[in-house]
């Protein structure tokens, strides 16, 4: 599996579609990060997943073989993540140590002061005393006030509030209603305090997530010890991320799709906005290989070397969406999903743009105006 490793990172090498189709098909489920942590290349979102339904899906993951779940804090969450954890293993369904729990450092949280304090709230909720990969959910300190840590607690929780009435909260506003913003905060100081939340031992690894490519750059320019290993950003085929994807692959940084089958029931969506589960060539590949869109769009991820963490609280389609191992893509179907590219992408949280470090500026009309914080965060933002 080692020699495919190589060659599973090029899905246009000619070496990879030369290979029997078995022998693309036996591909490794899984990665090694470049600090030799071995990750599960599919893992369960759990980004907009209600409260009440995330701790059944959790358990139906882990007992349909998935051994990654994907959360956050500011999800609103974690403790019904926990939950699920400590009911699977109590039953013996899986052991602690064939886990990668992956969980998010939130923007309010980005000075040292404060930081552990909000790992040590996730690995409360999560019931555990480690997490396997630790992530900058988001490079831009905003909401943030630099003055106090924002957890998932009452009775703030996730939820909005002006900073002059509750400093505590998550997601910390004016009294004009605007995101407060701790400007001074950058990248090179959240990153040394992840290095030393992994000395600490209380995360094996550290990543980050919605950075562009500069902000990758000058991530990896400020480590002292320990290097990012994963980089989650909205990955999809109308929003292939080449240039990223490719830098990634040079650097040694593991690409994580988030939304990846375009999210469907994203809280951005529009009437007009294209829906890959309508796609005709997607329906034609589908069909030839006796899998559903889903499946097809999946295992595009897979097979350009990408890991991947779908959402879905129902478990049939939970379990569908790790089947992904028992088929492979052909060259053809490769290049027509190529041509699906579009740049369309749904997550750009643009009521946080006010901070230097805000990741795409570059799509903000110039006429741009800042937006007011919007009243509900249960899908503005929070990926």
């Amino acid at each position: 599996l080692g020699a495919l490793a190589s060659i599973k990172t090029n899905v246009h090498d000619k070496k990879y579609f030369n290979m029997s189709a078995e022998k693309r098909v036996k591909l490794s489920s899984t990665t090694t990060l470049e600090c030799g942590l071995e990750m599960p290349l599919v893992g369960l979102g759990t980004w907009k997943a209600p409260k009440g339904a995330v701790k059944a899906a959790v358990i139906a993951a882990i007992k349909a073989g998935y051994r990654m779940i994907d959360t956050a804090n500011d999800y609103g969450n974690e403790k019904e993540v926990g939950e699920a954890i400590a009911e699977c293993i109590a039953q013996g369904v899986v052991k602690r140590e064939d886990l990668f729990i992956q969980s998010k450092l939130w923007n309010s949280n980005h000075r040292k002061e404060h930081a552990l304090i909000d790992l040590k709230a996730t690995l409360e909720d999560l019931q555990l005393t480690y997490v396997d990969s630790f992530v900058i959910h988001w490079p831009q300190a905003t909401p943030a006030t630099g003055k106090t840590a924002g957890i998932c607690r009452p009775p703030h929780f996730n939820v909005p509030y002006k900073y002059s009435e509750q400093a505590g909260t998550m997601f910390p506003t004016d009294d004009d209603g605007y995101y407060c913003t701790d400007k001074e905060c950058r990248i090179p100081e959240t990153w040394h305090v992840m290095e030393d939340l992994i000395d600490m031992g209380l995360c094996k690894s550290a990543g980050i997530s919605n950075f562009n490519i500069q902000q990758v750059r000058e991530c990896l320019a400020a480590v002292k010890k320990h290097r990012p290993q994963v980089l989650q950003n909205e990955c999809h085929p109308y929003y292939q991320q080449k240039d990223i994807v490719d830098f990634c692959k040079i650097n040694k940084i593991q690409f994580q799709s988030y939304s990846p089958l375009g999210s469907g029931d994203g809280p951005f969506r529009k009437p007009t906005d294209p829906t890959l589960f309508e796609e005709p060539i997607l329906k034609t590949i589908a069909e030839k290989h006796g899998k559903t869109i889903g499946h097809v769009v999946l295992r595009w991820h897979i097979e350009r070397g990408l890991s991947c963490v779908p959402k879905s609280t129902t478990p049939s389609r939970i379990a569908a969406n790790i089947d992904l191992f028992n088929f492979s893509l052909d060259h053809g179907d490769i290049q027509a999903m190529d041509a699906l590219n579009r740049g369309w992408k749904h997550c750009l949280w643009t009521e946080s743009s006010d901070h230097p470090d805000y990741p795409f500026k570059e799509w903000l009309p110039a006429d741009y105006v800042r937006e007011l914080a919007p009243a509900n965060t249960s899908g503005k933002g929070c990926q």
